[in-house]
């Protein structure tokens, strides 16, 4: 048995309706100590983790009316572990063989009855589960391979039940729109990290004017004063600047009345972390702009962690921020990308990396960090392995950049 110390944070995976409307996150978890199976900390963790209070978002997750789903093994059903999440907004998830236990359907039905929604891993259709899928308020199915025919058959059955048909790993919008129309209600995947419907279209004066403002942040010997007057230039930014500086969060005994000041109160790199996130969540023309913006800050964390443990690679840990954090930007726009990176302060192989372009020495930890966001665990020890990279110090990094993405959204929820 490992006896080494658990250390672990709780990542989320968004979860849509199908007007593309955030209902609410399935949580997963991230650790540093690896399991044998997986590489990863051992996904059954969360139900502990969240229970002893380690998902520090929790609470603002449920306070905005989103629900989480958590998966719980029969173990944590019996000792009663999904009463520590709240009611109404919590669904505990559970395997399809649970039914053969009639103890964990006594207690699946008091939690039932407590208000708690029950979500069901897989759907095979047998018979001898009917008692848990009549049970269920969510059913969800891996739709990953599926074809349409393959989703109409999936569904016919299901369907047959007063639950919510939950759409497993949805890969595309166009995988999306599929199981739309076969009857799904609701989607988890990384089709959200794709542009929904991409146009060639001019940047409006505020989105062109935030481009510069970014541009400007990032030259080697920045301008603070003149990046300050550009920016008072954009009153909303600027407002929440001042906003989030004179929040309750910095326990200030002075107001922050003017851009500079509160530039030289963060310091510049913290006043740059910050701005690029506001920037981008302001430039967005996606439904799903919250948690693009989430993930592009976390990839941008991840990234540079990566390439300073890692630095016989000889990759900038800054640049490689950058490359991260606006590698999700033709999806948050909905321009294609060739067009985006003509505006962003990128040298030429970083913007052929976020145009995907083949044989790109940056593209293969960015295809890393896309299978970790997805927990994709098989295939991201394949490529630490192949990538050479030292496997602790990369979930250490993931770990650290997820904890720190949500600490932003904490600090950064302020109008």
């Amino acid at each position: 048995m490992d006896n080494n110390p658990l250390s672990v944070s709780i990542a989320r995976h968004p979860v849509f309706d199908d007007k593309r409307r955030l209902w609410g996150y399935e949580l997963f978890c991230v650790g540093q100590t690896a399991s044998p199976r997986s590489g990863n900390t051992e996904e059954t963790n969360v139900a502990i983790s969240v229970e002893s209070s380690a998902y520090v978002c929790l609470q603002q997750v449920t306070e905005s009316g989103r629900k989480i789903i958590v998966d719980f093994t029969e173990k944590n059903i019996l000792e009663n572990l999904p009463y520590a999440l709240p009611p109404l907004l919590a669904a505990v998830k559970v395997s399809e063989h649970v039914c053969r236990k009639p103890s964990v359907m006594d207690v699946l039905r008091a939690l039932k009855a407590d208000g708690y929604l029950i979500a069901v891993e897989g759907f095979s259709g047998e018979p001898n589960y009917a008692p848990l899928y009549q049970l269920a308020d969510v059913i969800g199915m891996d739709v990953s391979k599926m074809r349409k025919e393959d989703l109409d058959t999936a569904v016919a059955p299901a369907a047959e039940y007063k639950a919510m048909l939950l759409a497993l790993l949805v890969q595309s919008q166009t995988q999306f729109k599929l199981c739309q129309e076969s009857g799904f209600h609701l989607f988890h995947g990384p089709f959200f990290k794709s542009p929904d419907q991409i146009t060639i279209r001019k940047l409006s004066s505020n989105e062109a004017l935030r481009f510069k403002l970014l541009q400007m942040m990032e030259e080697e010997e920045p301008n603070v004063a003149l990046f300050a007057k550009t920016l008072k230039a954009d009153a909303t930014i600027s407002l929440r600047l001042l906003a989030y500086l004179n929040s309750a969060a910095f326990h200030l005994t002075q107001k922050v009345k003017s851009i500079q000041q509160a530039i030289a109160l963060l310091g510049w790199r913290n006043a740059k972390n910050w701005l690029r996130v506001i920037l981008m969540a302001d430039m967005s023309q996606n439904k799903a702009a919250h948690e693009l913006v989430l993930l592009s800050a976390q990839r941008g964390m991840f990234l540079e962690l990566v390439a300073r443990d890692h630095d016989f690679w000889g990759f900038d840990p800054e640049s490689m921020h950058l490359l991260g954090i606006f590698s999700l930007l033709d999806a948050l726009l909905s321009v294609p990308m060739t067009e985006v990176v003509t505006n962003l302060p990128l040298d030429q192989k970083m913007k052929e990396a976020l145009c995907r372009e083949p044989n790109n020495e940056y593209l293969p930890l960015l295809r890393l960090a896309q299978c970790l966001e997805e927990a994709r665990w098989s295939d991201s020890e394949g490529m630490i392995r192949q990538l050479n990279l030292d496997g602790e110090k990369v979930r250490t990094a993931f770990k650290t950049s997820v904890t720190w993405a949500i600490e932003l959204e904490v600090n950064s929820a302020h109008p």
